[in-house]
């Protein structure tokens, strides 16, 4: 075989060895321009390699992706590689292709970049857009879209050599302020506050609102926390005189996330985001990974700690109240769960997902019935008291011998028929309803009833009220104040509510804060309400007494 047929067929094998890696092979100039191109372009970009040689590579990825591609190659240019960073595509007719990049920048051709891409199938139904939550008035991630999102782009930078860190920045007063300017003016500071947030973000959008005075985004290190935070009291300056109240303060963290996976590092920014709300600010971490180290020690200790308290049902349950609109009287309460001791000021929420998580949530289930079925015996000896409804995980419901016990327990206790209920949780899916349905139905043909919690949040409600017979719906809080702050959720509301009541459903409204959203929630046909207005959750239901409804006495 001659010099040149040797070459050419041992160039033939390097191109074949490479597509064991990759689904396109690209050459970059110096410019960033593709100088070689092989693969199917075809099929994945609608066009011949021919038509793109010569064209800027950013004319490949997906507009949502390509600052997010530049500041990778900028990072990786100093590296000279990028190792297994995530971007995508832009497909045919503008899809977003999910893929896997690697590359490294060779001198001895002219600093140009190789890269090798190949379509990450795991990531997402190919050609399918990513759907992310935003928050309305700032045009923010909400908190799980941007960990999710801020956990493959902070991966994607630091894999192309960049330092990465997370701030999270905390605007004092801003939640007066924001009741203070009309609402042109409060949309206008919230997508200001979004805009300079997202500018400085890695990638251009990867920054949430964390709640109503908190903000957070990932950025290079080369951004100055403070003087974002510095910009944004500017910004509230200038929108209103009392914007001078507004008073940031910001925390940084390093996010050294190598050899984490993207799994690890969206549950360390969850837990960093929630740490920074609930403690003022203070965090005592200052990297990703103690933060992780922090979570997985609390994990183990937490699983502990629920697994404890079941098995002595060392637990408090503690009442709030759900009055009828119309009349005014308190028709039942919600049994919600409470910790003692040192945790007995931490919210619940989180050790009831963790049960969710480690599959423990029946035993947590059926400790809460237990004890709230105590209560019951024990009220009935002091006189009348309206019913009380706990919760009821998905999964616990798709337990068969969580159910089988259930039906044993409230079976062999008819004397608290009508005075225990349920409320079925979304934060678990059932996947079996009909079954869960026939099962409930033995529940309430013994006399207790059923309802279901956070109606209206999501198409999986719907399902449920199709599938499951119910003797209720509580709407989800957010449906309830997006009702009352506007004329197309009223009307939404009261179409649902509408419907259920011609399916013989009642309805309750959550989180109703004051008299006007009673009035708001009554004119929307909303039968029963809860929240602050009508009472906190106390250890004691006997303290609302003289609203109790003493017909049924």
């Amino acid at each position: 075989m001659t010099e040149q047929p040797r070459r050419r067929r041992e160039r033939e094998r390097l191109v074949a060895l490479s597509f064991c890696r990759a689904d396109l092979l690209f050459e970059l100039n110096i410019d960033r321009r593709i100088e070689y191109l092989l693969g199917a372009t075809d099929v994945m970009l609608g066009k011949s390699a021919n038509a793109m040689l010569g064209t800027n590579f950013l004319d490949v990825i997906h507009p949502d992706d390509q600052q997010l591609t530049t500041q990778l190659l900028d990072s990786a240019s100093t590296k000279g590689r990028l190792d297994d960073v995530v971007v995508s595509l832009n497909g045919i007719k503008n899809t977003k292709i999910p893929v896997i990049l690697s590359g490294y920048r060779v001198p001895d051709f002219d600093n140009h970049f190789f890269l090798a891409l190949k379509v990450d199938s795991k990531r997402a139904t190919f050609g399918k857009l990513d759907k992310l939550s935003k928050d309305q008035d700032s045009g923010l991630l909400e908190v799980k879209s941007f960990a999710q999102s801020a956990a493959q782009r902070v991966t994607s930078f630091i894999n192309a050599g960049g330092t990465a860190q997370v701030s999270m920045v905390k605007l004092n007063h801003l939640d007066d302020l924001l009741t203070k300017v009309g609402a042109s003016d409060k949309k206008k500071l919230l997508t200001a506050i979004g805009t300079i947030l997202n500018t400085h973000s890695i990638g251009g959008n990867t920054a949430s609102r964390v709640d109503d005075d908190s903000f957070s985004f990932i950025h290079s290190q080369d951004v100055d926390a403070s003087e974002i935070s510095n910009h944004l009291e500017k910004l509230a300056e200038k929108i209103h005189p009392d914007g001078k109240e507004v008073q940031a303060m910001s925390t940084t963290l390093d996010v050294d996330g190598a050899g984490m996976s993207e799994e690890q590092v969206t549950k360390a920014l969850l837990y960093t985001l929630q740490s920074f709300c609930e403690n003022e600010s203070k965090i005592k971490q200052t990297s990703i990974s103690e933060i992780l180290d922090t979570l997985m020690t609390n994990t183990v200790e937490n699983v502990s700690f629920i697994k404890e308290i079941i098995k002595k049902r060392d637990l408090d349950i503690h009442f709030m109240p759900i009055v009828h609109l119309k009349d005014g009287y308190v028709h039942h309460f919600e049994g919600l769960l409470r910790l003692r001791g040192d945790k007995s000021s931490e919210s619940p929420f989180n050790y009831v997902r963790l049960a969710e998580e480690v599959n423990i949530i029946c035993d947590l289930d059926m400790s809460v019935i237990k004890k709230t079925m105590d209560h019951i015996y024990a009220f009935q000896r002091k006189g009348f008291i309206p019913p009380i409804a706990v919760n009821l995980s998905g999964l616990s419901l798709s337990n068969e011998l969580f159910m089988d016990q259930l039906h044993t327990i409230l079976r062999n206790s008819p004397d608290i028929a009508g005075q225990l209920m349920f409320e079925i949780t979304e934060s678990a899916k059932i996947s079996d309803l009909t079954t869960v349905n026939n099962l409930l139905q033995d529940i309430r043909k013994m006399g207790f009833e059923v309802c279901l919690d956070d109606f209206g949040s999501g198409a999986a409600s719907f399902d449920y009220l199709n599938a499951l017979d119910v003797d209720g719906v509580k709407f989800d809080g957010p449906v309830v104040k997006r009702a009352y702050a506007s004329e197309r959720g009223h009307d939404l509301l009261r179409a649902m509510s509408r419907m259920c009541h011609d399916l013989n459903i009642h309805t309750i409204a959550e989180m109703v804060e004051d008299k006007a959203m009673a009035d708001h929630m009554k004119k929307s046909g909303i039968d029963f309400a809860q929240g602050w207005y009508f009472g906190k959750a106390v250890a004691d239901p006997l303290v609302f007494k003289d609203k109790f409804d003493h017909s049924k006495r």
